[in-house]
């Protein structure tokens, strides 16, 4: 018989050795910090990628659109497509990587606290450093008032589980939310690309341009849009197909874990997910804001729903009380 989240719990399938407190480590002043901190940078890294939609796209397009209707400009928006490619990948995608990197190494500091893991310095690195945080934070208050809440990351409800299963819980919360906005995602990038392949195309056709004058004066000043939003798509189906087997492993490891596997081998094995879930946020493309705010809502919903359902299979299988 165990107290557990303040309740009087019986264990007969494996021992239960620590208390869950998720919900209220995950919203103390240090904590919240932290969140504020990666919200930040990975804002600064979203407007990076603005930035290299914009030089990319529209200007790009308008360039494009020049050179149709003036043939004597085709030199000069060609340089410009080249100029935008080069830039994009010896500058402003190295800057984005430092940005996400920072970013992860943040957030991962964040979980370790939360759900009590060691921190895996081979695989991550050194910690954070207070000064980051606290600078990045900061910057973060200033647009607080229109960002969602950083208050209950993870669902409150796993603290009515022992540790090592309400971590699990929080891993797979973590794996379902991004794959599945990654795929919404891509599908939005995909049919952008598209539409605006169909206008360009159209416009070409109706201004009598050759092949060769499509190349050089469509192709190629749109090149960097078409290079970057295929990247995009590519790379987010690459983190979603990811994030969706690693949340197979949570879910595999849940069955141990409810079926009496020893609470160190569950431990163990959710180190060794936290170490994949870090090196997907640290590898994968950024996500706008526009788009996580419209989808936090029902997401959210489904994630506290999804929790509540694995409480209860846990009380059930374990006959905690």
């Amino acid at each position: 018989m165990r107290l557990i989240g303040g309740g009087c719990y019986t264990t007969t399938n494996s021992p239960v050795t620590t208390i869950s407190m998720v919900e209220t480590a995950q919203n103390l002043p240090l904590q919240l910090e932290r969140l504020a901190a990666q919200r930040q940078l990975y804002s600064t890294a979203k407007t990076i990628f603005a930035w290299q939609v914009i030089l990319g796209g529209p200007v790009a397009l308008l360039s494009a659109l020049v050179a149709v209707f003036d043939p004597s400009y085709k030199a000069y928006v060609a340089i410009w497509g080249i100029a935008v490619t080069c830039s994009d990948a010896f500058w402003l995608t190295p800057w984005q990587r430092r940005l996400k990197d920072s970013a992860a190494r943040v957030q991962e500091a964040f979980d370790c606290d939360v759900l009590q893991l060691p921190w895996n310095k081979v695989k991550t690195g050194k910690r954070p450093e207070p000064e980051l945080i606290d600078e990045q934070a900061r910057s973060y208050e200033k647009r607080a008032s229109s960002m969602p809440s950083l208050r209950n990351w993870y669902p409150p409800a796993v603290d009515a589980l022992p540790l090592h299963l309400a971590r699990l819980v929080c891993q797979r919360s973590n794996c379902w939310w991004d794959a599945k906005q990654r795929r919404r995602y891509a599908a939005v990038l995909l049919g952008v690309i598209i539409v605006v392949f169909l206008i360009v195309f159209a416009l070409s056709l109706r201004g009598g341009l050759t092949l060769e004058s499509f190349v050089l004066t469509v192709a190629a000043p749109l090149s960097p849009a078409f290079v970057l939003g295929l990247r995009q798509f590519s790379e987010h189906r690459e983190s979603a197909t990811r994030l969706e087997k690693l949340k197979d492993h949570v879910e595999s490891t849940w069955e141990n874990g409810i079926g009496g596997a020893p609470v160190d081998a569950v431990t163990q094995a959710s180190r060794a997910l936290q170490d994949e879930i870090f090196e997907n946020r640290r590898k994968s493309p950024t996500v706008i804001d526009a788009l996580f705010k419209r989808l936090r809502t029902s997401y959210e919903r489904q994630m506290n729903r999804a929790a509540d359902e694995y409480v209860q299979q846990a009380k059930h299988a374990l006959r905690l009380k």
